[in-house]
């Protein structure tokens, strides 16, 4: 009878110790510093398709602010547009979300056009990555 129940009180652990596991939020958001960068699903135009405004999503606390570096790259026919752009640090690592404006200028000779695009978003700290965001994204001129 005592085996049995102190079987029944290592498995309630382990399953306890599991579940408290699953429920911890990813590590990219916790800690001490911590930043999470989020890329927007669509992204602002200009009229002469040299540029486009991505309004990134940044929440980060316990550090100081990073540029965030944003890479736009769009195939249309035959031909690839390539463009990037660096956000400011103007904003505040005080754990919660900002949108932080980035424009991104097409490579010299090129244009973006309206339609889908693929974007990556980079956040620097020191010399390594601290965070990153990767996913297709819609241009469009803004109304």
């Amino acid at each position: 009878m005592t085996r049995l129940l102190r079987i029944g009180i290592g498995a309630l652990s382990a399953a306890t110790l599991a579940l408290l596991v699953v429920e911890t939020a990813p590590a990219s958001a916790v800690g001490s510093p911590g930043i999470v960068v989020t890329l927007p699903p669509r992204g602002d135009l200009s009229t002469t398709g040299k540029a486009v405004r991505l309004r990134v999503k940044v929440t980060c606390s316990n550090m100081s602010p990073v540029p965030i570096d944003v890479h736009l790259a769009q195939t249309r026919s035959q031909t690839k547009v390539n463009g990037s752009g660096t956000s400011g640090t103007s904003y505040k690592c005080n754990g919660r979300g900002q949108r932080v404006p980035v424009f991104v200028l097409a490579n010299a000779g090129s244009r973006f056009n309206a339609g889908g695009a693929t974007a990556t978003a980079t956040a620097t700290c020191g010399t390594s990555t601290c965070a990153t965001d990767s996913r297709n994204v819609v241009l469009a001129h803004r109304t």
